[in-house]
């Protein structure tokens, strides 16, 4: 099946899961582990003080994991995201009844609190969650958006977004202008394909959950969230509903980034929480900010659209890598065939155009295993 618990149990079979039954602060201690775990494994946190639900993370701890995860060869991640853009799946629907997520809704006024959420680094501003999906729906088209957004956890209902200019960020902003709140589904506890089709390009016309559907090994199943306007992974392991209140901003961070600097605190849209699920025995996830499982959940998607603009271009590319050496986003090595005169030079500015985060470019012969 295509989700968390099914994955976690393929990595435990390969060795590739470790269990840590100790007691462990949320306060950085959690953080430490899974950097020195970092490109070796998962962890599966299963008594974190002061939370009801153990935590998972690291869960793509290498590149080899990710030719795992799409049923391919590690090379070859990148042409299998591409072709998913290319020609999504679909996620058939299923009843409240058989959503596995839906089976619990959370008790009492405590919400935030009961969660394993992560102050990662010394100087972030509180307890932040990583690996969340925010599922929203684009109402031009219909269309269901995910992305992950770091949050900043307020109280018990209360989060605060870092919304950086892409698609959610349109959608927010045309809610606003009309002076409405806009409802969103917070997803946590999935397979990484959906982890990757939650950074698929901001093309309005693209539902993001369809490019999952085309990655997954297994159909992913949707249901309709409860409360909110928004279609969920059936089999996700917890679901948070709330509304983005128009106009209402409040600050946010510091907060250790992916370059392992810290992203500058600034006011941002506030999420208020409604009402919150989860499936029996539950597993909630975190996303090491900067680690691997990070840097590839970014660097997939623009290697399958740098590929597919270098062939635009007329290149023949045998292969394309966002190394983790440049974060999975600044740095690219490219490997052309049969070079024409002035390919390099197109290759060159094709990917500064096609990725901005790129700085620095370095094309090889084919015989270069990128």
């Amino acid at each position: 099946m295509s989700d968390l618990r099914s994955w976690l149990d393929l990595l435990e079979l390969r060795g590739d899961l470790a269990r840590l039954a100790a007691s462990i602060e949320p306060d950085q201690e959690i953080a430490a582990v899974l950097e020195r775990a970092d490109g070796a494994r998962a962890v599966l946190f299963e008594d974190v003080v002061g939370a009801r639900f153990p935590l998972v993370g690291n869960t793509i701890p290498t590149h080899e994991h990710l030719g795992l995860a799409l049923n391919c060869e590690p090379g070859d991640v990148a042409e299998r995201f591409a072709a998913a853009l290319d020609w999504p799946g679909a996620c058939p629907q299923v009843d409240a009844a058989d959503a596995p997520v839906l089976a619990n809704r959370f008790d009492g006024e405590g919400l935030l609190s009961v969660l394993p959420l992560v102050r990662q680094h010394e100087h972030d501003a509180g307890r932040y969650l990583t690996s969340a999906l925010l599922a929203v729906r684009d109402p031009m088209r219909g269309r269901m958006n995910l992305s992950i957004n770091r949050m900043l956890a307020v109280g018990e209902r209360e989060l605060r977004v870092l919304v950086l200019p892409c698609r959610l960020r349109r959608i927010l902003s045309e809610a606003e202008a009309a002076g409405e709140d806009l409802d969103v589904a917070l997803v946590i506890g999935v397979h990484p394909v959906l982890v990757l089709a939650s950074q698929a390009p901001a093309e309005r016309g693209l539902d993001d959950y369809a490019v999952a559907g085309a990655l997954a090994p297994t159909p992913i199943e949707l249901v309709p969230a409860p409360t909110v306007d928004a279609l969920v992974p059936a089999r996700a392991e917890v679901v948070l509903e709330g509304r983005f209140r128009a106009g209402r901003r409040a600050d946010e961070g510091p907060f250790g980034e992916y370059p392992h600097t810290y992203g500058p605190a600034a006011p941002a849209p506030v999420i208020e929480l409604i009402e919150g699920w989860h499936r029996d025995n539950a597993l909630f996830q975190t996303i090491l900010s900067g680690g691997r499982e990070h840097l590839y959940a970014g660097g997939v998607p623009r290697e399958a659209l740098c590929t597919r603009a270098l062939r635009g271009a007329g290149l023949d590319v045998v292969g394309l890598r966002l190394p983790e050496s440049g974060s999975c986003r600044l740095t690219a090595v490219v490997a052309l065939r049969n070079r024409a005169p002035g390919a390099v030079t197109t290759a060159i500015l094709t990917l500064f155009l096609t990725a901005e985060t790129v700085k620095q470019v370095t094309v090889v012969d084919d015989d270069i295993d990128v």
